[in-house]
């Protein structure tokens, strides 16, 4: 960080969830990986529109590689994409994108997604919870909670609302970076940088990594939220 900045993130926000392919390595899990055979329409939603199920499978492995007490979380041997890719699928069992036909419509509110990532530990002998604040959504809040996650060393999932976050840069482990539009989806928050007055969240998506500013974010009162469990 430059001068007079902080840095405030996860304990192992570098590597977080390091996920193997073939040639390539991603920092977390990406929803365009999701794919059943034969089922073509569901892989074609869930590609689209199953970024808060990336996002629960990100902290759901996180939180199992940091404390015994979370290990059913992710039950799989390694993190070779396959099997995180298997991971997903489990989540995607317990929280799924609304959709039309083929048409996704997301995953919301943040309180449908908590309960799912409840369900699904559950289901695997794990207790966690969503951990809520009776705090209104305001700049100062959203970076309190988002700070308390933090240092409890939790990761948070972030649900982007439809302001400005357009043509966002995601940076790949070691591969460069593209542009993607992040309205209306689902990110994991990792760290927080903070210098002369601007607030950047570190966060997970798409298999890379990216910064949102805060101040444009909490912009968006209707769809945003954030959320993390404990």
């Amino acid at each position: 960080m430059p001068d007079g900045g902080s840095y405030v993130c996860l304990q192992r926000a570098e590597r977080f969830v390091e996920i193997r392919g073939k040639d390539e390595q991603y920092y977390g899990g990406d929803q365009a990986w999701f794919f059943w055979e034969g089922r073509k329409g569901q892989s074609h939603v869930a590609r689209l529109g199953a970024c808060g199920t990336v996002a629960l499978a990100n902290i759901a492995a996180y939180l199992s590689e940091s404390n015994p007490a979370y290990g059913g979380l992710y039950p799989y041997p390694d993190y070779e994409k396959a099997s995180f890719l298997a991971h997903m699928v489990d989540l995607y069992g317990y929280v799924r994108p609304f959709h039309v036909g083929k048409f996704p419509l997301g995953i919301w509110p943040v309180s449908r997604l908590a309960r799912g990532m409840e369900r699904f530990a559950r289901a695997r002998g794990v207790q966690l919870r969503a951990v809520w604040r009776d705090w209104g959504f305001s700049r100062g809040n959203v970076l309190r909670y988002v700070l308390e996650g933090l240092y409890k060393d939790r990761p948070l999932a972030m649900l982007v609302g439809t302001q400005r976050q357009r043509q966002v840069e995601v940076v790949l482990p070691g591969r460069g970076s593209y542009c993607q539009d992040l309205s209306l989806h689902w990110v994991t928050v990792t760290g927080v940088r903070m210098e002369a007055g601007t607030v950047k969240l570190v966060a997970s998506t798409w298999g890379g990594q990216t910064l949102l500013d805060l101040d444009e974010y909490v912009r968006e009162r209707i769809y945003a939220g954030v959320v993390y469990f404990e």
